[in-house]
């Protein structure tokens, strides 16, 4: 009767219970000089039994929906449905090292979309695109948040320290198989380790996510090139885009590699989502919990110079709140919105770039308005030819730098404000009197 009872039950989510241990913390600092709680002490605060605490945080056995109530009572906490879900002992997921997304805006039409690309499209590759500090990563979570109960295993990884795709492989291969691969039952080739990896992505439906995958590409090229040594990251993502099988491959990236782009296709299963910045009223509500107090005006302003990037708007609102004591309108006089951390974030994808994308951009930004392909060429000298403008351009947009509407291409706001506080760094004056007299 007991078991039947702890199955009929509930857990915690991820986000739940990283909201549970965010306000247990915040008590420890506050109440018990930054000691961590003992079970018994924790036992007084919830009035609960030390073994329903653990059971609590663990997250594998279903409690009474009460207890939880109860438990996020003690620390001053509301229990909502996002916070909770059903247990499945039949269901894995291996989350390690993803990141909380309990303050987390807006984004209900891409998570839509991509719930129908994932669920009834059952597309077996996904990519979401876009410049960093967007929220890519974040988007990647709360959708696995949402529908990672739909799959018999969800796994998510980052690729940031650009791991080798032999040990990457492995260790995928050891949480599908419920690590009953030996060493000598693995194949030795990369080729057939992919083809083994796709024998369990049929047998069963499986999420598999990839976070930061530009860190696995050639800076100074082309966009989406795997660099020297991650070759077999290009088969690994084409064999699984056009193999039959019934996963998900889900990519996050500032640039869409070229093996993807080669797949995708509106009445395919390989599909890419390119993802812009916050809207103002979803931007709002990050200023706003970090502590921003200004008028709708002042905040949508800052919002737009931002680009809606969730990263460059936290930075934004720790400098008001660091630098100008809380006062927007003080800020928005510097009209200065790229620096330090900012600045960086851009560095980063610009040094990426080839040095004909970087011209590309510093025309782009210098015109400031929208352009067609024509006035561009002319704008950087004819010497440029029509083939490697266009590659530019096409490199340029995998790698979510421009934006192009009716054959017109500009840069976002924020790209174009970095890109010319970059330009005045280097002096170079001849080339910005040129670009005033045409």
């Amino acid at each position: 009767m007991s078991k039947q009872r702890r199955k009929r039950g509930v857990i915690l989510t991820s986000e739940g219970l990283q909201k549970l241990k965010d306000a247990r913390r915040e008590s420890e600092y506050r109440d018990n000089f930054g000691e961590r709680y003992t079970y018994e002490k924790i036992s007084e605060i919830t009035y609960l039994d030390i073994n329903t605490i653990k059971r609590v945080l663990k997250c594998q056995e279903g409690v009474d929906k009460r207890t939880l109530e109860r438990f996020f009572i003690g620390f001053n906490l509301e229990l909502t449905s996002e916070d909770i879900t059903k247990p499945n002992l039949h269901k894995r997921q291996d989350l390690g090292g993803a990141i909380c997304v309990s303050n987390f805006y807006g984004r209900t039409t891409e998570l839509i979309q991509l719930e129908q690309w994932l669920l009834q499209d059952r597309c077996r590759l996904v990519t979401i695109l876009g410049i960093g500090g967007v929220g890519k990563t974040a988007l990647s979570i709360k959708l696995i948040n949402q529908i990672g109960d739909k799959f018999d295993c969800v796994i998510w990884r980052s690729l940031k320290d650009a791991p080798p795709i032999e040990k990457f492989i492995t260790d995928l291969l050891q949480f599908l198989s419920k690590k009953q691969l030996t060493k000598a039952e693995l194949p030795h080739c990369t080729s057939d380790k992919i083809t083994r990896l796709i024998g369990y992505l049929r047998s069963s439906r499986c999420l598999v996510v990839l976070d930061n995958l530009e860190s696995l590409l050639c800076s100074n090229a082309p966009a989406g090139i795997c660099r020297q040594g991650y070759e077999k990251y290009s088969e690994l993502f084409r064999r699984l885009g056009e193999t039959d099988h019934q996963s998900c491959l889900l990519l996050t990236s500032r640039e869409k590699p070229s093996s993807v782009a080669a797949l995708e296709g509106e009445k395919l299963p390989v599909k890419t989502f390119k993802l812009n910045g916050l809207r103002e009223q979803e931007g709002q509500k990050i200023l706003k919990i970090k502590g921003l107090d200004s008028s709708e005006l002042e905040l949508n302003q800052l919002v737009q110079q931002c680009s809606g990037n969730a990263s460059a708007l936290k930075i934004v609102a720790t400098t008001i709140q660091d630098v100008f004591a809380g006062n927007v309108a003080e800020f928005l006089s510097k009209e200065m919105i790229v620096f330090g951390d900012i600045y960086k974030l851009l560095d980063e994808q610009f040094e990426r770039l080839s040095i004909l994308e970087q011209e590309v951009v510093y025309w782009l930004a210098i015109n400031r308005k929208p352009i067609s392909f024509s006035q561009l060429r002319e704008k950087m000298g004819l010497a440029v030819s029509k083939l490697n403008l266009i590659e530019g351009l096409e490199s340029l947009s995998r790698r979510s730098i421009i934006e192009s509407q009716q054959s017109y291409f500009k840069l976002q706001s924020i790209i174009m404000e970095y890109i010319l506080c970059r330009f005045a760094k280097t002096e170079d004056t001849m080339v910005l009197q040129k670009a005033e007299t045409t």
